[in-house]
């Protein structure tokens, strides 16, 4: 990610614009993270793919199925042993 100054934002917007629609830009202020600086897409697709909470009672049956349904790779097999305590 692309970090940037608010002094550098100020002059040099055109750049910050150009980086954004490529990836999020990082805005800096004193030194500590303020802002992101996204493009629309980017930002759609966040909003898109935003994760609702669901109680199991509210869930979607269909949704339900897929969890329960679910496998988990063979690679990670080792990690049984772990829910055994």
């Amino acid at each position: 990610m692309v970090r940037v100054t608010g002094e550098q934002l100020q002059k040099t917007s055109g750049f910050v614009r150009a980086e954004a629609r490529r990836a999020p830009v990082e805005v800096t202020y004193h030194g500590r993270p303020e802002l992101i600086i996204l493009s629309v897409e980017d930002y759609a697709l966040l909003r898109q793919n935003r994760k609702l909470a669901f109680e199991r009672a509210e869930m979607p049956i269909a949704k339900v199925e897929r969890i329960a349904n679910n496998k988990m790779d063979a690679e990670h097999a080792g990690l049984d042993a772990l829910m055994d305590d």
